[in-house]
């Protein structure tokens, strides 16, 4: 009974392992084509790629050849901005540092801000807000309604603006009371002409053509004082004034002109 049963064994192994043996050739035979092609193709593709890509990223990145400004140009002149930035613009178009190029827009005297971008494929844009001068600083300079100083150049076409004077890092502080003091005595129809803030924090001013001393402390209620004067006994012979001197706990001095 058991060489019977071993000898259908053996023939059953023979018959798997020479199927096996089929298998093996069919799968030999089998050639993923597709997949060759498909590697194929993007091989292809990616060295087309390596090929253009110089003259396609020169075509892209192409010099600039435009510069828009654009400002009001009540003070600013486009050459002088133009002139900043043309260092710069050897660069190609997406080589452009804006960051840098906008630092060096801003440290132009009339500019208070700037904003720079590309438009494809060779025009820079350059939006600048130009400083609005309020009074002149000191002998030198100008200063603009948000108290910020500076120096243009020549200051002749000026002449006509109020003059302001003070430590530099308080400038800030100096067109704030410029500008409260001014709203307070327009009603009587005079002007702050100068304003000057000393380093021990007293204030003097210039109303007209007469000089008024506030002294450090309790400024506003002495420009009340002031206001209150001027109707009771300056506004009749303000031409013959002086000086005014604020300074004392309840009253006033005047100064007047010699006839």
């Amino acid at each position: 009974m058991y060489k019977q049963n071993q000898k259908p064994s053996d023939e059953s192994a023979r018959r798997s392992r020479g199927a096996s043996r089929g298998n093996e050739k069919k799968q030999a035979r089998y050639i993923p084509w597709r997949r060759l092609l498909v590697l194929t193709t993007v091989c292809a593709l990616a060295g087309s790629l390596l090929w253009f890509w110089p003259a396609l990223m020169k075509w892209v990145n192409q010099p600039i050849a435009r510069v828009e400004v654009r400002s009001t140009f009540n003070y600013l002149e486009r050459g002088d901005v133009e002139k900043q930035l043309a260092p710069w613009l050897e660069n190609r178009f997406f080589y452009l540092d804006l960051e840098e190029m906008r630092r060096v827009v801003l440290e132009m005297p009339w500019v208070r801000e700037a904003s720079l971008r590309r438009e494809w494929p060779n025009t820079l844009v350059v939006r600048l807000e130009e400083r609005k001068p309020i009074a002149r600083w000191q002998d030198d300079g100008l200063i603009d309604v948000d108290g910020e100083v500076f120096r243009p150049g020549l200051l002749d076409v000026f002449s006509k603006l109020p003059k302001l004077a003070g430590p530099e890092d308080r400038s800030q502080d100096v067109m704030q009371q410029y500008l409260a003091f001014s709203q307070v005595i327009r009603p009587l129809g005079v002007a702050v002409r100068e304003l000057r803030l000393s380093t021990t924090d007293s204030w003097w001013l210039k109303v007209d053509h007469v000089d008024v001393n506030l002294g450090r402390d309790r400024r506003m209620e002495r420009l009340q004082r002031f206001i209150r004067l001027y109707h009771s006994r300056l506004d009749d012979r303000w031409q013959d004034v002086r000086r005014v001197d604020l300074r004392y706990l309840n009253g006033a001095s005047v100064a007047w002109k010699q006839l």
